[in-house]
């Protein structure tokens, strides 16, 4: 635990750091109806929406992987359904032919 909370607040150096940077060097601001935010609140706007992106990022990858599975997944399933289906009455004449050549074992006394 003492270790998360010191990469949380090394986190948040590093990103107030890299605002105030990107605030001096680059006149990076954002502006709302006449207000000009600071450099951590820009920064931490900024900071919001790429999170917000990378969150739906991953989430339209995962549905799609997802869905792409799923019907990978089903196309299997159908085809092995298909294929028992086609091939039952000669996988049940093979079953009855091992059935009937298989050794039989003799109870010994």
């Amino acid at each position: 635990m003492k270790n998360f909370i010191v990469a949380v607040l090394i986190a948040i150096l590093i990103t107030y750091s890299c605002g105030i940077l990107a605030s001096e060097w680059f006149d990076f601001s954002i502006h709302f109806d006449q207000h000009i935010l600071g450099p951590m609140e820009s920064v931490v706007s900024v900071t919001a929406v790429g999170a917000v992106m990378a969150i739906v990022g991953v989430i339209v990858a995962i549905s799609v992987f997802g869905a792409l599975a799923l019907a990978l997944f089903v196309v299997l399933i159908a085809m092995l359904f298909a294929g028992v289906t086609v091939f039952w009455p000669m996988l049940l004449v093979i079953a009855f032919i091992f059935w009937l050549l298989k050794d039989k074992r003799q109870t010994q006394y």
